[in-house]
């Protein structure tokens, strides 16, 4: 399969689990969680499916990957409802920690005092001449060298 072809069944996937994982499920602790699909990564030979969700708010993530893994049948063939696929992938839920792990960096580096906007001071010369002219002119010579 061409790695276009493979990308959009990955993002179908992405998208019509997402939809179900999120609305239809009926388990209290994956609808208390609010679960977002973020990425799919299929097999080789498209029969294995590695979905990766994301949670909000203070849940036990152990909780909600048990409660995903546990109802991973309904939703493989609420996919195959969706979907036309010869074979709908056998579905296993990961919790994606990449959001969380992000805001924790970024609120490191804020208390740290580490400024990731980088300053317009530093930018200018040794000697604090700015390196930029403010005008679309003004710095320039004219053609005859004065």
């Amino acid at each position: 399969m061409s790695g276009r072809k493979s990308a959009r069944l990955r993002e179908d996937i992405r998208r019509e689990l997402s939809n179900i994982v999120e609305f239809e499920s009926r388990d209290p602790i994956v609808r208390d969680a609010f679960p977002t699909v973020m990425d799919v990564r299929l097999s080789v030979d498209r029969r294995y499916a590695k979905v990766y969700v994301a949670v909000a708010g203070e849940v036990d993530r152990g909780d909600v990957e048990r409660a995903l893994a546990q109802d991973r049948g309904f939703y493989r063939s609420a996919l195959a409802g969706r979907l036309a696929l010869r074979y709908t992938p056998e579905l296993r839920f990961v919790i994606d920690e990449t959001v969380e792990r992000s805001l924790r960096l970024q609120g490191l580096l804020r208390d740290d005092g580490v400024d990731l906007v980088p300053d317009r001071e530093a930018e200018a010369g040794v000697d604090g001449v700015e390196a930029m002219s403010s005008g679309p002119d003004e710095g320039r010579r004219d053609e005859s060298g004065s």
